[in-house]
């Protein structure tokens, strides 16, 4: 009969620098079966049980007070240490993992080896085994042979199977030791450091935010805020510094002064030109309709009504600029420049260049003034129920105007606005109240508001009606019959009315059918 194992003294210490490890248990005492489940595990590397995922960070309190607690209810007596100032600087943790990374790559390569050379070894064997059969000889049945026939057949299978096998083995260990290979690189990428630091920013500021909070309202989580913030600088200190080194070797690192309004940015594989330089993207003209294109100008993201549709550019994945008049150039020769020959051509009309005379362009032009009395939009709430709807009249910077105020809609007796704003009820009300006021809508459509509460409309003074003139009464002319002109016929593609039928050819998709349509009797 065996004796159960004495309950000893369990000591459950945190260090940053270590993690979380279980000290004071043996094999069989029972006590990895009740901490597994609360995340702990064992290693050859570590002396004791250790808490998954925890070196380099806070004490996960939770898990190891419940650990603890378990601990405890079978007997156990159970310390729990934890200093969260015994810590690694980054750069420290940064040359750790790519030690690690280096040994995973050499493992993983060991491994790829040895797959190969059991593939090529088990195709060898087949390849032997097969050779009774090169000049198909059959399986005799009856034959005194036939036995070893089949067993033959079996293993040039099997071999052939496990070579398979194990050259699909030895793709999955290569592809892995080529990752690791290029860990480095990758983490120390500029431009995805650049998005790692955007992220990193707004974390710190949260901390920063919940600090402030902390003290102010006197809670006990003030330290943990505070060594949060130490981190994310630090952090954030060391890849600044391998952006900084990027840019001194020579890395281009796009941002807003790299671009003018109108010039064309090279984004995933195409031209697309700008509409718009933001601080931390670029809105490029996008026609979804006519993408992937290889150059999408503004004019191919004009829809009906002027409206002008754009996608956002991220800098971090911007891979080249080229200048208008140069990318107008390319077209005119049939030719879409590569990175080179934009580059020579960006440089002889750098953005700044461009900025400045669109600059001089604009000071000479007429300013265009509005009149601030004048509304210029309106902003409808309606509820689903359509029990009442809400007109606000707006001025240019989308604030209630001051000289218009608010209207209430009702729908009629015994009707409800349906599909809020979509109501047909609800439509007609708007424009007889517009119309009163001498107004009507602009060239575009309804758009959910910012904060998603209404939908909002441009709107425009209703155009004043020419008087009658007066001419003496004289007998009518005869109407003069002309042949009126075929309309025109949409593009077959995109609809468009800029379709070409006697050259069959579009001017917005540039849709070009090598088919000639045949006349049918």
């Amino acid at each position: 009969m065996t004796e159960t194992p004495a309950k000893g003294t369990i000591t459950i210490t945190h260090t940053r620098a270590e993690g979380t490890i279980l000290s004071g248990s043996r094999k069989g005492d029972g006590v990895f079966e009740i901490v597994r489940g609360h995340g702990f595990w064992f290693s050859r590397n570590v002396t004791g049980l250790f808490l998954k995922h925890s070196r380099d960070k806070e004490a996960d309190r939770w898990r190891i007070n419940r650990a603890a607690d378990a601990l405890r209810e079978v007997g156990h007596e159970v310390t729990i240490e934890i200093n969260e100032e015994e810590r690694r600087s980054f750069s420290e943790i940064e040359a750790d993992r790519e030690d690690r990374a280096e040994d995973r790559a050499d493992r993983f390569g060991d491994r790829a080896g040895r797959a190969v050379a059991s593939a090529d070894a088990r195709r060898a064997t087949a390849d032997q085994i097969s050779k009774r059969f090169e000049f198909g000889q059959p399986i005799l049945l009856g034959h005194h042979s036939q036995r070893r026939a089949e067993r033959d057949a079996e293993r040039i299978d099997t071999n052939m199977r496990k070579s398979f096998e194990d050259r699909d083995r030895a793709g999955y260990w290569a592809n892995r030791a080529t990752a690791s290979e290029n860990y480095a690189e990758h983490r120390k990428d500029p431009h995805r450091t650049l998005r790692r630091l955007e992220r990193l920013g707004a974390d710190l500021r949260k901390q920063e935010r919940h600090y402030a909070e902390a003290v102010e309202k006197g809670h006990g989580s003030a330290d943990r805020h505070a060594r949060l913030i130490r981190d994310y600088k630090e952090e954030i200190e060391h890849w600044e510094g391998i952006v900084q080194k990027a840019k001194d070797e020579g890395v281009k690192i796009w941002g807003p002064d790299d671009f003018a309004p109108g010039d064309f940015v090279l984004y995933s594989r195409s031209w697309y030109q700008v509409a718009r330089v933001n601080p931390k993207t670029l809105s490029i003209a996008w026609n979804l309709r006519l993408a992937p294109k290889k150059v999408m100008t503004l004019e191919d993201a004009t829809f009906d009504g002027g409206r002008v549709g754009t996608h956002t550019a991220d800098y971090t994945r911007v891979q080249g600029r080229c200048p208008e008049e140069a990318m107008r150039a390319f077209n005119a020769e049939g030719t879409v420049p590569g990175t080179k020959l934009a580059r020579a051509a960006s440089e002889a009309a750098p953005a700044s260049s461009v900025r400045e005379a669109q600059k001089a362009a604009k000071k000479g032009a007429p300013k265009k003034r509005t009149d601030p009395k004048v509304p210029k939009r309106i902003f409808v709430t309606c509820p689903f129920d359509g029990a009442e709807a809400t007109m606000t009249w707006l001025n240019g910077g989308s604030r209630p105007h001051k000289d218009f105020e608010p209207v209430k809609i009702t729908p009629p007796e015994g009707e409800k606005f349906r599909r809020a704003i979509w109501s047909r009820a609800l439509q007609v009300e708007i424009e007889r109240i517009m119309g009163e006021q001498g107004y009507v809508f602009g060239p575009d459509d309804w758009a959910v508001s910012r904060d998603r509460s209404g939908y909002v409309r441009s709107i425009r003074p209703k155009p004043s009606e020419k008087p009658p003139v007066s001419v003496d009464e004289q007998p009518a002319p005869k109407p003069v019959i002309e042949e009126q002109a075929p309309a025109a016929e949409p593009c077959p593609m995109c609809r468009s009315g800029q379709w070409d039928a006697a050259a069959r050819y579009c001017a917005h998709c540039h849709h070009t059918p090598k088919a000639t349509p045949t006349a049918t009797a």
